[in-house]
Formats: structure tokens, sequence, C-alpha cells
């Protein structure tokens, strides 16, 4: 198949689970996720994030606020289609790799759960379509591990997924991620490096997406829609 007849494949699988809206800017971008919640509020909303609250995610879909940047945001910005197109060459083979990248899907029957994807996979074997998620880590390439040393997903991360699951009812999601050593980091010879893959697949995960689902949905109905600032949740 050709890269059009996967982009093909994916359209009608999103076309009867999501409503479909493309934007042209980041302004018309924050706008809109001020209507729903995206898959970086999932993790605040369950407890699991050490950086922002669910009265950060609520405050959020009332006002703009100030849009904060530093070197490692901006790494990941800049970055980021260079690692699009890392994965999509590395593993062409084993995936169609798609770029939705000014697309904001929302759930059919539920439009105020979002996503905006870093990209859409289609697995060749199966033609099962999934999703790219691209991070990019600074100096924390631990994280990505269990203490035992086998590979791992950080919960934040594992969050998102599962909301994009249940936006989308994609079959699967992939995490590619480069790790920035810097300046300050004299362990290895190297400044950067990707890691491999790492691949949720949605039949593993069917309880905590409905776990995930009922939070999302309580949050958005008892809070954000009544306007009543919730109470914050620590999980971690």
């Amino acid at each position: 198949m050709e890269e059009i007849e996967y982009k093909a494949l994916a359209d009608d699988f999103f076309s009867e689970t999501c409503n479909v809206e493309t934007f042209d800017t980041r302004e018309e971008w924050l706008k809109l996720r001020m209507k729903g919640i995206g898959g970086s509020d999932v993790s605040s909303i369950m407890g699991h994030n050490k950086w922002r609250n669910r009265k950060d995610v609520y405050k959020s879909k009332f006002e703009l606020g100030e849009q904060v940047s530093n070197d490692a945001i901006e790494f990941g910005n800049n970055f980021e289609p260079i690692i699009f197109e890392s994965f999509k060459h590395k593993y062409k083979d084993s995936y169609a790799t798609l770029n939705y990248k000014d697309t904001m899907f929302s759930n059919l029957f539920i439009p105020y759960l979002q996503a905006s994807l870093d990209g859409v996979l289609v697995e060749k074997s199966t033609n099962k379509v999934g999703i790219l998620e691209i991070k990019t880590v600074q100096f924390k390439k631990s994280k990505w591990y269990y203490s035992n040393g086998d590979r791992g997903i950080p919960q934040e991360y594992i969050d998102q997924a599962i909301h994009y699951f249940n936006v989308t009812n994609a079959d699967f999601v992939v995490f590619y991620a480069l790790v920035n050593y810097g300046d300050d980091d004299g362990t290895f010879d190297r400044d950067m490096e990707f890691l491999r893959p790492r691949r949720i697949n949605r039949e593993d995960v069917k309880e905590y997406c409905q776990e995930v689902l009922k939070e999302c949905v309580d949050f958005w109905e008892n809070y954000v829609r009544k306007e009543i600032e919730p109470k914050n949740l620590v999980v971690f």
C-alpha cells in the first residue's frame, strides 16, 4: 500500500469515532484546548502530575494564562519534526507514519474529550491504527526504566495514552523518546540518543481506560461545566 492509501484507511477509522477540526496557528490550538480535556491534562486530573494539579487544569479552561517556555520546551518543539522523521524512516517496514499535526480530534459521543496527536501509525502487518507520541527527555533517562532496569513508561505518559484510546479508540500508542544529555552530563560520550519505542495496546488496559474516562467525565461535568473549582487529588 502507498502512504496515501494508509492515510485513507486512517481517515476512515477516525471518522467512526471522532470529530476532526484543523487549526492554522498556535493561538487557535490553545483556544481549542479550552473547550475540552486534552492528553496533557489527564495526569493532573488523575493526581499523577507533580508539576500541575487539578485546579491548574480547571483554570486553563477559562483563561489562556501565561504561556511558559524554557530550554526543555524549546528543545522539544525544535526537535519534534526530526524525531517524527527518524521514526518514520527507521520503522518504515513496520508502520506507515502519518502527519496529523495541525488536527484536533474530539470524541464523537463525548466531544470535550480531545486529542492533539504527534502522529498516526498504521501497522503494516495488521492494518491496525495507532498513535505516535513523541517525547524529549532532559537528563532523566532513568524515568523510562523500572528500578530493576526493565523498560517502562512514566505514569503521566501512560495516562496520556489511555486518554487517546478513550478519544479515538485507536488500537495502540507508541512512545518514541529522544534523550538530551546536555553540557552538564559527562557520563556518556554522546549528547543525545533515541530510546527504543515503547508500545501500549488498548486491549491490555481496558479497565484503566474506564477508570480514566470516569474521572475525566466527572471533572468536566461536575466542575468545569458547573464552574466549581475542584479539590486537588494527589496520588503520584
